[in-house]
């Protein structure tokens, strides 16, 4: 029973479908669709996981070229001040 309650769940938060139209549903439909789901959201976190490494490869890659770059050094000329 509790299962029936997370489908519900997912069908209503996830999927905009009220309970009302998921009880017209036949059972396979419903088996389907949370099937599909599951693979979609599958797909989206391995993509997320895909970009998450790639921005720390970048990353990483910018901060060794950044440990090369040094900063050029001099000095800053001295001035007399204004005499009135």
């Amino acid at each position: 029973m509790t299962s029936w309650f997370k489908i519900e769940f997912i069908f209503s938060h996830k999927l905009h479908i009220s309970p009302i139209d998921l009880q017209q549903l036949e059972f396979y439909r419903i088996q389907y669709i949370l099937k599909e789901f599951e693979e979609y959201v599958d797909k989206e976190n391995t993509e997320i996981e895909r970009q998450k490494k790639e921005a720390e490869r970048q990353s990483k890659s910018m901060n060794i070229s950044q440990g090369t770059f040094k900063t050029p050094k001099f000095e800053v000329p001295k001035f007399d001040a204004p005499k009135y």
